[in-house]
């Protein structure tokens, strides 16, 4: 059984959910098909005044519909009587001949919103657990259970479009702005507030129709959405907004606004049938199994320890420290303080610590730009964080995070001299992006205690930390700084300690090859066009700008001197940057000009720059197609991940896969690097390489567990 129904005395029915063995209540087949049944008792029952849905589960109410049953659906029929069955049972409550009332006690997402939009009433906790929305999109698919049709008319058709294009999820006060509930109540007076509210409703004839005159809509609303010309601009605007902001790559958002735009004039039974028909269109697709294995995916590692021993427990941590105060240094000192953890930025001069506060400022004042702060407690969050140019007060440190100049004499000298001002049992954590943990461990003392944490610039937007464990880090340790990164609200991916680790070893290969093609006759603007559509964020040039085209040069020396030929660092990047000093965006002038608060331009000197190059260097120029381009700089990474895979750096493909999305921002649309390969089939993969290797060299042999999975007929997932 997973719902308790009761009726009390006064007419109320309460129909509480609980799904067995579960931790979340969800709307799977079965737990729909006892909800048909309790409704179809009941709306014969004619002594109910009302009908309550609550949760039996704390700070949940209901997450959704159960999404492994989206993932397996295949045909276009299955999808729509899928989505049908859910759609009409729900459908039912908001036919019922009496009041309906949904207490949404936690979580409220997906299906669960929209059994909620079914119902008359909406009441919500102002626990920061509660949340109500509908992220559909963002697994590829649109609401299908009545969604589309009920949020716009609840709350207007602008409201609606910005949450369900947006997968957004708000919180009660929020929701409550937007008349999507009708009131908050107190989490820790919960029954007493809830039963207050019931009792007007049963009791109150003027409590009921103050809730529906409060839903009226705003006289602008009216003059924009109440009319044939102002709807056509507001579709018109939503439409270009979705095309500039995902390129067409997503179809599930366009998808829910043609539903939405054609369903606007509709009866509700005709506009939930046309709503039933645009779900099973998009639920079939592979961006839509490709985004539901990322979730699945994203899951999973929200449960991973770091280590496979569950008898060891991570140690808690309340003071850290940074060293290094330059902008790496102050975003995460900005992070620990964002979280409310104490924390202490050195450097060796005062200079130095004033632009690391300034850093951690300036994202305080980008998050209060966004309404996600205000002035009041950016001030408190930014007493967490205390500057000092000694070690005093570093004894009670539980972690010190190292990050100063990428240099591993420097690192090792920095990181022993701390060590000796530390308690035993603090972590030392190096924020090096590509230089050895093992290494830089072999002058501690506590080398257990040392360990590779690799934050991504900028620190407040890239969800992902590199967990690096060296030769002797404990475990204890390992899964300390897996639980740390979780609590700085980061995804923490566990890898081996290579040149690069991870991420930057599949990286950087791409930027290289985008360089080794710009010297044989490509063009700057042509090569990020084809890569920007491919679906990464930004083509390679204007990331070697953004990251800095020394420090690409930095890491790429480094994996140069690891992996050999294979990652030779191209001839033309070694010339921009040690012959014509170009850095990228920090100096304003790279491969593009950067002005500040002008959009970024193409540098044309870089032309005559490579006309000089090719004719000292004797390269004849040639030409590349899109496709060229999409082959050498992707198939070069996707045969590095591959490499990670068989030398154990990471083990989980999907694990890998996630880590190239949060790091390098590689499309969620195909599904991750390795997935991309299975959907275009290995085995071709395979061919193409051989290809390319042929023309270009050894980097593009294929791995051989690549080989062997075509060979086989097997895939990565």
């Amino acid at each position: 059984m997973n719902f308790n129904l009761s009726i009390n005395d006064s007419g109320v029915a309460t129909l509480l959910f609980d799904v067995e063995n579960e931790k979340i209540n969800k709307l799977d087949a079965n737990t729909l098909l006892e909800l048909k049944d309790h409704l179809s008792v009941l709306a014969i029952n004619q002594d109910i005044k009302l009908l309550v849905f609550e949760s039996a589960k704390e700070g949940i109410f209901i997450a959704g519909a159960d999404i492994n049953e989206i993932k397996d659906i295949i045909t276009l029929d299955e999808a729509y009587q899928k989505a049908r069955f859910g759609q009409q049972i729900l459908h039912q409550i908001s036919q019922l001949p009496f009041s309906t009332l949904a207490v949404i006690n936690g979580a409220c997402v997906g299906g669960g919103c929209e059994l909620a939009l079914a119902c008359r009433y909406r009441i919500m906790s102002d626990d920061k657990k509660a949340i109500i929305g509908l992220p559909e999109v963002s697994l590829g698919i649109i609401p299908g259970f009545g969604g589309c049709v009920r949020l716009p008319k609840l709350i207007g058709l602008q409201a609606a479009l910005q949450l369900i294009l947006t997968a957004k999820l708000i919180p009660a006060k929020q929701a409550l702005r937007l008349k999507l509930i009708d009131a908050i109540y107190n989490h820790s007076l919960a029954r007493d507030a809830i039963d207050t509210f019931i009792g007007k409703l049963l009791n109150d004839v003027k409590f009921s129709k103050q809730i529906k005159a409060k839903r009226n809509k705003s006289f602008s609303q009216k003059l924009l959405e109440d009319n044939p010309l102002g709807r056509s601009l507001i579709f018109k605007k939503a439409t270009q907004n979705l095309l500039q902001k995902t390129e067409g790559h997503y179809p599930a958002p366009l998808q829910a606004l043609k539903v939405i735009e054609r369903i606007v004039n509709m009866h509700t039974e005709d506009a939930l049938e046309e709503e039933l028909h645009g779900f099973a269109e998009v639920a079939i697709t592979d961006v839509s199994k490709n985004l539901i294995q990322l979730f699945f995916t994203n899951e999973a590692l929200k449960k991973e320890s770091g280590i496979s021993d569950t008898t060891i427990k991570a140690q808690t941590i309340h003071q850290a420290s940074v060293l290094g105060a330059g902008v790496m240094g102050g975003g995460i000192a900005w992070l620990f303080s964002k979280n409310d953890k104490n924390v202490r930025l050195k450097d060796i001069e005062w200079n130095a610590v004033a632009k690391g506060y300034q850093t951690a400022n300036l994202y305080y004042q980008q998050m209060k730009k966004h309404r996600k702060i205000k002035e009041d407690q950016i001030r408190y969050k930014m007493s967490h964080i205390a500057g000092c140019i000694n070690y005093n007060g570093f004894k009670q440190i539980d972690v010190v995070v190292e990050a100063v100049v990428e240099n591993m004499e420097v690192k090792k000298r920095v990181l022993a001299e701390v060590e000796a001002q530390l308690p035993e049992h603090a972590i030392l954590a190096s924020n090096t992006s590509s230089l050895s943990i093992t290494d830089m461990a072999t002058d501690l003392k506590r080398p257990e205690n040392m360990i590779g944490m690799h934050f991504f610039n900028p620190v407040n937007r890239m969800p992902l930390v590199e967990i690096i464990p060296g030769e002797k880090t404990s475990q204890q340790t390992i899964a300390s700084t897996v639980q740390l990164a979780k609590q700085l609200g980061k995804t923490p991916i566990v890898v081996g300690n290579c040149a690069g680790f991870l991420v930057n070893r599949i990286l950087i290969p791409m930027l290289n090859e985008a360089a080794l093609i710009l010297q044989e006759g490509g063009s700057v603007i042509e090569i990020d066009k084809a890569i920007k559509q491919f679906g990464l964020p930004m083509g390679p040039f204007v990331l070697a700008d953004e990251v800095g085209i020394d420090i690409g040069f930095h890491v790429a020396t480094i994996l140069e001197q690891a992996y050999g030929e294979r990652m030779k660092v191209a001839g033309i990047f070694t010339h921009l940057f040690k012959e014509e000093k170009l850095l990228g965006k920090k100096s304003g002038l790279g491969f593009y000009k950067h002005v500040e608060k002008s959009p970024i331009r193409y540098n044309k000197s870089i032309d005559s720059i490579l006309t000089f190059y090719q004719a000292d260097n004797h390269i004849k120029p040639q030409s590349f197609n899109a496709e060229m381009i999409v082959d050498r700089c992707i198939l070069v990474m996707v045969n590095e991940a591959v490499r990670c895979l068989q030398e154990d750096i990471i083990k989980n493909p999907a694990y890998l896969d996630m880590a190239m999305l949060m790091g390098t921002g590689f499309p969620a649309f195909r599904g991750g690097l390795l997935k991309y390969a299975d959907n275009r089939g290995l085995q071709n993969v395979c061919d193409k390489l051989t290809e390319l290797s042929e023309l270009y060299g050894q980097r593009f042999i294929p791995a051989q567990l690549l080989l062997d999975k075509a060979k086989n007929q097997q895939t990565f997932y």
